[in-house]
């Protein structure tokens, strides 16, 4: 056996390769996705239904966390949710484009055992991982892409991917334990994760490339001998999350991360409040760390919004972070504060006062592109996907509008369009008070004299 077979033990087990279908002359072909089924195959499912088997979804004791997104969903940006550079879990494993990255993965791992303070050896922690592989599996849809994999090939996998994660999220907040990495490491030297940074972890936040959060738990405990409360601290601190939120997956943590822990809420108002226009009544934008901390001062004049950072990796993060949200039900917060954003963007001269006041960060060309994000952002979603947080500021922030819109809007549009006549009227007015008054000092100089 080669050095290269010797590493595919690690990486995947034979009931992984793809499968081969026989054509009507013996030749044997790689079967594709688009590939219809052939009518014997239907009839071989029927001829094997499982009377006695429990349907997968309604076993589930809680939501499915990490699922395949629907064809018609992916159609539209096929490439927001499959990734590019490295697979993580079953579903895209063994993908030709992300091959050359297994090789960094089983160099992970080297690094990985060599450092741990416990076990340097890969058998306990295939045995923690197998003693829970069944836990693990249904963390995963039923498909073709879980069935093929049995246990211990599995477990084998959750750890060359974890290890994986865990290294990358290591590196990434500069963790001194990783510098046995050679400098010159494409991935995990400082030069090359820097420049592969955003694109690797473009893929590990799409919702199909996850693995269970308990995967990485194990690994540390096993690892460095830490407690499950430890091993939660170092997580949350790895993916930048509260400390008091055990999520499901890297996904999940990133997102509370960015938002926030906060409970199910119900939905919003379908209207839109310019933010161009807010600031034309006084009204600021102040930001903050949390979706928990936004809020609308009436007194103060502020609306408070933790900042959005808009570039060329924000449409697949926010896609797959939006479709795990929605559908695991853990709660609205991010979807509800895409929308709150899009409430006060119908211009470019909104992106303009966002960015200048901290909401928006952006590093695309234009505002037009920023707008054009928004609204790829906010397809596929209703006002009942938003919750009441997002509905109490919204409402309180188009009462004010309006409240105060009729009172102020008719002089302030005229003092906007007439600016420059009231500048030059205001100079000549001054300059004739000047005069005035020059001319009657001395006046009354002269009559004294």
């Amino acid at each position: 056996m080669t050095e290269a077979n010797k590493g595919k033990d690690l990486e995947r087990g034979e009931t992984s390769n793809p499968v081969e279908v026989i054509d009507v002359k013996g030749n044997k072909n790689k079967k594709k996705e688009t590939e219809v089924a052939e009518p014997s195959n239907l009839v071989e499912m029927m001829d094997h239904l499982d009377m006695d088997g429990k349907d997968f979804y309604a076993a589930l004791q809680e939501p499915l966390r990490i699922f395949m997104i629907p064809t018609y969903i992916k159609r539209r940006d096929q490439a927001a949710y499959e990734p590019k550079m490295v697979s993580i879990g079953p579903y895209h494993y063994g993908k030709p484009a992300l091959q050359p990255m297994q090789k960094h993965k089983a160099r992970a791992l080297i690094h990985f055992l060599k450092r741990s303070k416990k076990n340097t050896i890969i058998e306990p922690y295939l045995s923690a991982l197998t003693k829970v592989v069944d836990k693990l599996r249904n963390c995963y849809e039923v498909v073709d892409e879980i069935t093929k994999w049995n246990d211990v090939d599995f477990a084998k996998l959750m750890l060359l991917d974890g290890v994986f994660l865990l290294e990358f999220l290591n590196v990434s907040r500069g963790n001194q334990a990783c510098h046995d990495y050679a400098a010159i490491d494409p991935i995990f030297g400082v030069r090359g994760h820097n420049l592969n940074y955003n694109y690797v972890m473009e893929d590990l936040l799409l919702l199909e490339n996850q693995i269970p959060y308990q995967v990485l738990s194990t690994l540390l405990m096993v690892s460095d001998g830490h407690n499950e409360q430890g091993a939660q601290n170092i997580l949350s601190m790895l993916m930048m999350a509260p400390q008091e939120y055990r999520g499901h997956h890297l996904l999940d943590m990133y997102i509370k991360g960015m938002l926030g822990v906060r409970n199910n809420q119900p939905p919003i108002p379908n209207v839109k409040v310019a933010a161009s226009k807010l600031n034309m009544l006084g009204i600021t934008f102040r930001k903050v760390g949390t979706y928990g901390d936004i809020k609308f001062d009436q007194n103060n004049k502020t609306l408070s919004l933790p900042s959005i950072v808009i570039n060329q990796h924000t449409v697949p993060r926010f896609f797959n972070s939006k479709a795990y949200e929605l559908r695991s039900g853990t709660n609205k917060d991010l979807n509800s504060y895409i929308h709150l954003v899009d409430f006060l963007i119908q211009s470019t001269d909104d992106v303009s006062s966002l960015c200048s006041q901290g909401i928006i960060l952006s590093s695309l060309a234009t505002n037009e592109e920023v707008v054009e994000v928004m609204k790829e952002l906010t397809k596929d979603t209703v006002p009942a996907d938003v919750d009441s947080k997002s509905t109490k500021v919204m409402n309180e922030v188009i009462e004010y509008y309006r409240d105060k819109e009729g009172k102020v809007s008719t002089a302030w549009i005229w003092v906007t369009n007439n600016w420059v006549k009231i500048i030059l009227a205001g100079t000549v007015y001054s300059a004739l008070t000047i005069f005035q008054a020059v001319y009657t000092a001395l006046s009354f100089h002269y009559r004294n004299k």
